[in-house]
């Protein structure tokens, strides 16, 4: 597949500061850009700009890649082993659906090379581009944002209701999370409609309380869109929504490296950045640092399989007494992370049906309490099962 017909080239020397022209621990000193088919085969993660805003309710965020781009490659590098691709960015389409037909073709050609694909964005409705790139897949996503992006009844297509389309016509949406909601700014409707359809919802409270519980969370996703306007307006200027709630940058940051460690994360997409009200470029530089802190991620990834390599697992079989079954978990003894055996009721005996989880749900089935992770696991299963 030939990219380039795809891409506007970036002219990368507007962004050297004098520290990336002239040290080589700079990202930018690694970077492959606008690069030919041989760098684009050997590229492990592949970053594109899209400068589509115009189903935005606030247009501005087509001018946020190359912003991010002027900070994000000033910073220093991580490591010289994996290979960063930046193609430019995506040219606009003449109509909008082009731009989320042409995202599809480009996350769809990396999808099937296993690289990673990092999307400055534009407005979050691209979320919906992207996720077209998993027809005929079966795929997870998650959202952080301070709303649910959902408007029932709503057809027409915008960056505050792009998950009504993904809804309706990505039937291959097996899970989806929305992390740091805020209860003042969704409707009770909304969240029985996002309960009816088994989906997780996991308040800004909640993530606060405990951070890592969003990492199994984001290592069984596939796609992650990330909304500028989920960080609180004093650490943030630069966004649309403007209000005094929200994560911290230093929150934002470390979400970003859980997502960035996902072995099965395919997309991330960073949204929403208006850089016409970033006055002081603090906010194009904390987006900089948000995808460093994915990238980082990235690196730090540490494939694990408890069916694969059970030398490195210890097993544990929780006997369910009221419920005449068992639950087993394993834990890796090298990262000491924890997955969770779902029953596969089509087949006899215990299935191998895995989903990543938290030592906490071990520590509540030991207790004799089914985790709620079971649970939601399998009604999403008979749900799927019964379509």
């Amino acid at each position: 597949m030939d990219l380039h017909p795809y891409f506007n080239p970036v002219d990368f020397k507007r962004f050297e500061l004098a520290e990336w022209s002239s040290s080589k621990l700079s990202l930018g000193s690694l970077l492959q850009k606008n690069a030919d088919k041989l760098k684009i085969e050997k590229a492990d993660l592949v970053i594109i700009g899209v400068e589509e805003d115009r189903n935005s309710s606030t247009p501005g965020a087509g001018k946020a890649p190359d912003e991010v781009r002027r900070h994000l490659y000033n910073l220093n590098r991580i490591s010289s082993r994996v290979k960063i691709l930046d193609l430019g960015n995506l040219k606009t389409g003449h109509t909008v659906n082009d731009s989320y037909f042409a995202l599809k073709d480009i996350c769809d050609f990396f999808i099937q090379n296993k690289q990673t694909v990092i999307v400055l964005g534009g407005s979050q409705d691209l979320t919906f581009g992207i996720t077209k790139a998993f027809e005929g897949r079966m795929f997870n996503m998650v959202t952080l944002d301070p709303k649910l992006d959902y408007r029932k009844g709503v057809k027409t297509i915008n960056s505050e209701n792009y998950l009504n389309l993904i809804f309706e016509r990505q039937k291959n949406l097996y899970a989806y999370t929305a992390l740091g909601y805020q209860n003042y700014f969704v409707d009770a409707t909304e969240l029985d409609q996002f309960n009816n359809f088994y989906w997780d919802l996991k308040r800004l409270g909640q993530i606060r309380y405990d951070l890592a519980c969003t990492e199994p969370i984001f290592r069984d996703a596939n796609v992650f869109s990330f909304d500028f306007n989920a960080i609180r307006y004093q650490d943030a200027p630069g966004q649309s929504f403007a209000s005094p709630n929200g994560l911290y940058s230093e929150e934002a940051c470390q979400l970003a490296r859980y997502a960035g460690t996902s072995d099965e994360l395919n997309v991330a997409g960073f949204f929403n950045l208006i850089p016409d009200n970033d006055l002081s470029g603090s906010s194009s530089k904390l987006m900089a640092q948000i995808v460093w802190h994915f990238i980082d991620g990235f690196v730090a990834r540490k494939p694990e399989d408890p069916t694969d390599d059970s030398d490195n697992f210890n097993q544990f079989i929780v006997d369910m007494s009221d419920m005449d079954m068992t639950i087993g978990f394993f834990q890796s003894r090298l990262s000491g992370r924890w997955w969770m055996e779902m029953a596969d009721f089509e087949k006899k005996g215990r299935g191998l049906y895995l989903v990543p989880c938290e030592e906490d749900d071990y520590v509540k089935a030991s207790h004799g309490e089914i985790p709620d992770r079971w649970w939601k696991n399998m009604r999403k299963m008979h749900k799927r099962q019964n379509k």
